[in-house]
C-alpha cells in the first residue's frame, strides 16, 4: 500500500471456506485490533461472507513501513472452530518529505591563496523518503556569473570547489544560495556565507618621485632629494609597511605621511645617531647608489626594494693647492733675461671651470 493512500480505501481479502453447513459453517471474520486498519464483512446473495480491509488513518512509511495483522475466520459450531491467515502489509514510499539541509546557513572561511581545485566546503541534505524520492541533486540558485566562475558545485555530493582566484583585496565576502531537489521534485534551500581571509600574498611596492637629482655638493641638510610612496595591497598587519635605507650614507628617510617618506640630506644631528658617515663631497664620491627596502607586518614578512642613483654635482668648495708651500730657487746674477727660473704647479680638486687654475 502506498503511504499516500487516503483513509477509507478498502482492500478485498477474499473469503474463507468451511465444508460444514448451517451454523457450523463460516459465520464471521475477526481482525487483530489495530488503530490504522479495520475490518468490513460483506455477505453475498448466496450467503458467502467476504472480508475487506479498511484503511482508517494516513500511513507514514517513515514511521512504520511494515504492519502484521492476523485475520481469523470463525464458524458457529459448538465448540467454535476457527482458521487464521496472516496479513503482511508493506507500506511503499510516496514523495511526502522534502529534502532538509543539515544547516539553514553555512558559514565558511576561506584563505585567499586557496589553490584552484581545492575543496572549499560541502553542503548536505537528507530526505526521509526512499529510492528516487530520496535522491538529492544540488545546484546553485540565484547566483551571479562572477561567483559561478569562482566556485563549482558537484550536483551529486554537494562538494563546492574553488575554480578561480580568490582575492581578499578585490572582495572579502560572498553569499550563495544552494538548492537541493529530490527525485520527486520537492526542494529545499540553504544559504552559504563565505568569508575570504587575507593572507600576505602581496609584497610592498615603492614608487619614487625625484625632487633634486643631481644634487649640488654644497646643498644644506634636510634638502629633499626624492619622495617615496610605499603601497601594499594586503590588509591589516599584512599591509602595514615600514621603509628603511641600506648602508651608511649621507641621507636619511623621514616620514612625511602615511606610507609616504622623504629622502633628505642628513643633518649634523645624524652624526650623533651614527647615521651619517660623511657629508656630501663630490671629490670623494661623485654618486651614491641607494637601496630602499619596504617590509610589511606579515608573518613571514614580505619585502619590496627600489634603487636610486644620486649624482653629486661639483661646487667650488676647494681652493687650489700648490705642490709646494715654498719654492727656493738659486739663480746666477748673470742669468739671461727671459730665462725660466722655476715652474710652480697648483691643482684644484674641483671639476670644470672650478678646477681650472690661473697663476698670477
Amino acid at each position: 500500500i502506498i503511504e499516500s493512500t487516503p483513509p477509507g480505501t478498502r482492500f478485498p481479502l477474499g473469503s474463507g471456506r468451511d465444508p460444514d453447513i448451517g451454523v457450523n459453517s463460516l459465520q464471521n471474520y475477526e481482525l487483530t485490533p489495530n488503530p490504522l486498519f479495520s475490518l468490513l464483512v460483506k455477505e453475498s446473495p448466496d450467503g458467502t461472507k467476504h472480508a475487506e480491509l479498511v484503511l482508517e488513518k494516513v500511513l507514514d512509511r517513515e514511521k512504520q513501513r511494515n504492519h502484521h495483522l492476523i485475520l481469523t475466520a470463525v464458524d458457529g459450531g459448538d465448540p467454535v472452530r476457527s482458521g487464521t491467515a496472516q496479513i503482511k502489509i508493506n507500506v511503499t514510499d510516496a514523495n511526502d518529505n522534502p529534502p532538509v539541509f543539515t544547516k539553514e546557513i553555512y558559514t565558511v572561511r576561506l584563505r585567499e591563496n586557496l589553490p584552484e581545485g581545492s575543496l572549499a566546503f560541502q553542503v548536505k541534505a537528507t530526505d526521509n523518503d526512499e529510492g528516487t524520492n530520496a535522491e538529492i541533486t544540488y545546484s546553485f540558485s540565484d547566483i551571479a556569473k562572477r561567483i559561478r566562475q569562482l566556485f563549482t558545485l558537484d550536483p551529486r555530493t554537494g562538494e563546492v570547489k574553488v575554480t578561480g582566484p580568490l582575492d581578499y583585496e578585490e572582495r572579502k565576502y560572498y553569499e550563495v544560495s544552494v538548492e537541493g531537489k529530490d527525485g520527486g521534485g520537492l526542494t529545499a534551500h540553504a544559504k552559504v556565507h563565505i568569508d575570504i581571509i587575507d593572507v600576505n600574498d602581496h609584497a610592498p611596492t615603492l614608487s619614487l618621485l625625484p625632487i633634486l637629482n643631481p644634487i649640488p655638493e654644497d646643498s644644506v641638510p634636510s634638502t629633499v632629494v626624492a619622495v617615496i610612496n610605499v603601497r601594499d595591497r594586503d590588509s591589516g598587519e599584512n599591509g602595514e609597511v615600514s621603509c628603511k635605507m641600506d648602508g651608511n650614507l649621507p641621507f636619511r628617510l623621514e616620514t612625511s605621511s602615511e606610507n609616504t617618506y622623504k629622502l633628505i640630506i642628513a643633518s649634523a644631528l645624524d652624526r650623533e645617531n651614527l647615521v651619517l658617515a660623511k657629508a656630501l663631497d663630490r671629490e670623494e664620491a661623485a654618486f651614491h647608489e641607494l637601496v630602499l627596502r619596504a617590509s610589511d607586518g606579515g608573518d613571514p614578512a614580505r619585502t619590496g626594494t627600489a634603487r636610486i642613483r644620486v649624482t653629486v654635482v661639483d661646487a667650488n668648495d676647494n681652493a687650489p693647492v700648490f705642490s709646494q708651500a715654498e719654492y727656493t730657487v738659486r739663480v746666477p746674477e748673470d742669468v739671461p733675461v727671459g730665462s725660466v727660473l722655476v715652474t710652480v704647479t697648483a691643482t684644484d680638486a674641483d671639476e670644470g671651470l672650478n678646477g681650472k687654475v690661473k697663476y698670477s
